[in-house]
């Protein structure tokens, strides 16, 4: 997943009391496993559906709906369980617990939303325990704390908050990752003094089952279906050689795709025009699957993950050249019921 750098908190940071600087959740910067949530509001949740990553419309009755995981308001953050929603969302907090631990589900601790039970006209949210906060200098600082979020849709994820304030110290500008209990959030190394390396390629565990994958080839066009569920490993995809154990050319782990190549992303191009590759515009992958970040929009009234008009062209670390665009997040059958078979086409292109 897309790490991007801890903000540092400035002793002197604004309060965590509501302010005039309001202003809505179209501030949001959300991609698939990291989000800053514009949380500003002291009236008005953004809410926040983790499956897809993306910020979705406050529905008319929350409480009843299941197209949100997380509401944020200011400092507080609720669950779509328990006394907050019907979609049965818990938690498990793991204090002292560091995000890149490679998890297990837990067995017991699980908690959400809950009646006050202290009195003091507050809920008992699960996420209550989030940060800490100093009263002298009236700083909020995220707490030792990875937790485990069982999603509404049953989906386990591992989420840490990284901090309230944005570069400009503006408070509820909530930034926080999540990923599958494997995941590894791999942060800026600054090992050549440039702030988009990480120093290494994507480490991952890829399957070597060849159920996993179905291609056809038609005209010199490959079309790959991948089965991308499990958050247990990744389907790592070599344009030469196909299937392969070992991180390559391509890989994808539900919606994220890793990539050692360079990537330069084409807008509304025709796929079928494009027989030769760009000369600039390429970019390469944080190690956390920023080339690929923007490939689909997410639908939030279908609940459908929808590729983007794009092609993508790839310059693969062997030097070879292709084009690539998705054209399907479900089977070939287009059963809407069944995600998780990213589907895209591909085919060499001439070098610039």
């Amino acid at each position: 997943m897309r790490a991007l750098p801890l903000l540092l908190l400035a002793a002197c940071a604004p309060s965590i009391a509501p302010t005039s600087q309001d202003t809505g959740a179209d501030a949001s910067q959300v991609t698939p496993g990291e989000a800053v949530i514009n949380a500003t509001s002291s009236s008005d949740w953004a809410y926040l559906d983790l499956v897809a990553g993306a910020v979705v419309d406050a529905p008319a009755t929350p409480e009843d709906s299941d197209v949100w995981d997380l509401g944020l308001r200011r400092q507080t953050v609720k669950v779509n369980g328990g006394v907050s929603g019907t979609g049965g969302m818990e938690v498990v907090p793991l204090a002292g617990v560091d995000y890149n631990t490679n998890l297990e589900e837990p067995t017991e601790g699980w908690i959400t939303d809950a009646a006050d039970a202290d009195d003091d006209g507050d809920l008992e949210y699960a996420f209550n325990s989030w940060f800490n906060y100093d009263s002298s200098s009236h700083v909020l600082t995220p707490a030792d704390i990875t937790w485990v979020v069982r999603a509404t849709g049953g989906e386990l994820f591992k989420l840490a908050f990284l901090t309230y304030y944005d570069d400009a110290g503006t408070a509820a500008m909530i930034h926080l990752r999540w990923g599958p209990l494997s995941d590894v959030a791999q942060e800026d190394t600054g090992d050549t003094g440039d702030t988009g390396d990480t120093g290494t390629g994507p480490d991952l565990t890829c399957t070597t089952d060849p159920g996993r994958v179905e291609a056809t080839e038609a005209d010199g066009v490959t079309t790959t279906i991948l089965s991308t569920a499990s958050t247990d490993d990744w389907v790592c995809y070599d344009f030469g050689a196909g299937l392969v154990g070992t991180a390559n050319d391509f890989a994808m782990q539900k919606w994220t795709v890793m990539t050692t190549a360079e990537v330069a992303e084409l807008p509304g191009q025709d796929f079928a025009a494009l027989t030769q590759a760009p000369a600039s515009g390429y970019v390469k992958d944080d190690g956390n699957g920023s080339a690929f970040a923007a490939w689909f929009d997410y639908d939030s009234s279908s609940h459908l993950i929808l590729p983007q008009d794009k092609v993508y062209v790839l310059h693969t670390a062997g030097g070879a050249w292709y084009k690539l665009q998705f054209t399907s997040y479900y089977p070939a059958d287009g059963d809407p019921t069944q995600p998780h078979h990213p589907t895209f086409r591909w085919a060499p292109v001439a070098a610039p």
